[in-house]
């Protein structure tokens, strides 16, 4: 492992220098990010910059060929399993939702939070008052409340993206990286999302968005990075990034 200084270590996800190789191709070149507790981050790139594989190394689908990926500064994430980085904290929402559509909303909560998938066990468990208070607050969270009773294939494409985010929250992760959430969206339900999705961090966990929709970025306010053939071409604000010649480009102008 390589030293890090120990303002870096309090970083809630610290990934330096990770370089990741399928058959002669360079995934990842040396990349690094840090992102801090309570942190929303948005990751952009072209297809190919290596966003989908940045993601599988922080929890574990993919190990890296070298560099440290730590959570809280205490935990190599490169030496555990999927299962082991998820217990720790770190949650992943996939680009496709894939809810329990033959569940209500509120079922599809209860499953994610029992950490429990098997319906024979999950439905038939009988819940806590502390677990149903958990459950109505984050269908709060992610404005699904009033569905609760509602089957979960009833839900718009925007809205079975906001329930698997919620039944990722229920699992009470501290990292949580979300790919593409905007994708398929109505306007009003990517500006919602965008809202949603500050909320979220809001000081309590970290959140990385992976996103191709500038305006939904934009409506994220928060820090960006630029990646491009597995290393960060830019960092900061929006405006800042948009107006780097390196990123206008390789992305932006195309």
């Amino acid at each position: 492992m390589t030293n890090t200084s120990p303002s870096l270590t309090n970083a809630s996800l610290y990934v330096s220098g990770v370089t990741v190789t399928f058959d002669g191709f360079r995934a990842l070149n040396e990349l690094s990010l840090f992102l801090e507790p309570g942190e929303l981050r948005a990751v952009i790139g072209p297809n190919g910059a290596g966003k989908s594989t940045m993601m599988d190394v922080i929890t574990g689908k993919t190990r890296p060929d070298k560099g440290d990926v730590l959570l809280h500064g205490r935990h190599d994430l490169t030496k555990l399993d999927e299962a082991a980085i998820a217990s720790l904290g770190v949650g992943r929402k996939f680009q496709r939702p894939t809810v329990f559509e033959s569940h209500t909303v509120f079922e599809n909560m209860e499953l994610a939070l029992k950490r429990d998938r098997r319906a024979s066990k999950t439905l038939f468990a009988r819940l806590s008052d502390e677990d149903r208070d958990r459950i109505n607050s984050l269908l709060n969270e992610i404005s699904l409340a009033p569905r609760a009773n509602d089957i979960a294939g009833a839900l718009s494409h925007g809205q079975k993206q906001w329930l698997e985010i919620g039944m990722v929250l229920a699992q009470e992760p501290d990292v949580l990286l979300i790919d593409e959430p905007a994708a398929g969206m109505t306007d009003a339900e990517t500006m919602q999302t965008a809202e949603m999705l500050k909320q979220i961090s809001g000081g309590k966990r970290s959140v990385v968005v992976v996103e191709h929709d500038m305006e939904f970025v934009r409506a994220l306010e928060c820090k960006v990075t630029a990646l491009h053939e597995g290393s960060v071409l830019a960092e900061g604000s929006l405006d800042a990034v948009s107006n780097n010649e390196d990123v206008i480009e390789v992305y932006l102008g195309r």
